[in-house]
């Protein structure tokens, strides 16, 4: 990263609100579109339209949350009973404008195509929003439906270059997200040699709207405990080997709970194996070749999540020395800014 130097009276003026640059001092929402053919598009705020595409005043679904409540009625009752909520799928619909009279003919079909390169109908982008009050927040969104606007002309007639298009966008994972927040914890040898284990408390803050579950990354060998969410319930994990590598635990109940860097492939052979007493009984080490570490667990479950806005204290705990555990924690929000 190159450095500025500053001259004169120079610092004075960047360490005044009303003297620093536009640039800097503007409180503009920022959009930007990032393409899955490693396109950058500035569609609003700072350097709107830089790369010949501008969005349009009129925005819709990109704010609040999508839900539907879900309520029982009878015949009997006034009224209605609420259930709960489902969270759906995010539909943002967007106006953009292509090119304008400052452009050629030529750079106008440039930016036609690449605009549309940026948009396979099958792969997704990151739409991003930025405020001073949040910071950058991004969503995962692809194109929703075909573009239906019509053309009443052609763009590039009478020097005009330019062509407005609505357009429907999906993000199945309605939230924004930003970085993932993660902490590194190493084993003391010395804890290590003296009690057979060294345990470490890590705090880890989730500073989202939506309660997250937390992720372990846990390096073999040796014997690991992780906390629960909020609970005070110490899960064990299966013992591992120097062969897993590392191993990673995703508390999340829809997930795949524990998988290894360096897992086998469990296949029909490994398992004709292992269902086989005989065989087993000649060639252990080869059907235990074939087990990767979810296979090892049994009955590992993980309740808790950590509530929005919370800083969680996560007890963990390692019995080989320079064992490392990660945590890793998804930062995830309702709304764009």
């Amino acid at each position: 990263m190159s450095a500025k130097l500053l001259r004169f009276n120079e610092a004075y003026v960047y360490q005044r609100w009303e003297t620093i640059p536009r640039a800097l001092r503007s409180e503009e929402t920022r959009w930007v579109y990032l393409g899955p053919n490693g396109s950058r598009w500035d569609l609003n705020g700072r350097h709107e339209g830089r790369q010949g595409v501008r969005l349009s005043r009129e925005m819709q679904g990109a704010y609040h949350l999508p839900f539907d409540h879900l309520l029982t009625e009878s015949a009997y009752q006034i009224g209605a009973t609420y259930e709960r909520s489902n969270i759906n799928k995010r539909i943002i619909s967007i106006g953009v404008t292509l090119g304008g009279p400052k452009y050629t003919t030529h750079a106008y079909r440039m930016i036609e195509a690449n605009w549309w390169d940026a948009w396979p109908h099958d792969t997704p982008g990151w739409l991003g929003c930025h405020t001073k009050f949040g910071g950058w927040r991004w969503a995962q969104v692809q194109l929703g439906e075909a573009v239906k606007t019509s053309m009443t002309g052609d763009p590039a007639s009478f020097g005009n270059n330019v062509m407005h298009w609505d357009m429907k966008l999906l993000a199945p994972k309605p939230w924004y997200a930003k970085r993932t927040l993660y902490e590194t914890w190493t084993a003391h040898p010395d804890t290590v040699e003296e009690h057979g284990f060294d345990t470490e408390t890590i705090s880890i803050a989730n500073r989202g709207h939506l309660p997250a579950w937390p992720v372990f990354v846990v390096s073999g060998p040796g014997k690991a405990y992780v906390q629960d969410g909020m609970t005070d319930r110490m899960v064990e994990l299966p013992l591992l080997s120097a062969d897993d590598g590392y191993v990673l635990v995703d508390t999340d109940p829809a997930n795949r709970t524990l998988t290894g860097s360096k897992d086998p492939v469990d296949n029909i052979f490994f398992d004709v194996i292992r269902q086989s007493k005989i065989l087993d009984f000649f060639l252990h080490d080869i059907a235990a070749l074939g087990l990767p570490v979810w296979r090892r667990a049994n009955g590992i479950r993980f309740m808790s999540q950590i509530p929005p806005r919370t800083i969680a204290n996560l007890k963990v705990q390692h019995s080989n020395a320079n064992g490392t555990i990660t945590v890793l924690l998804p930062q995830r929000y309702i709304r764009p800014s």
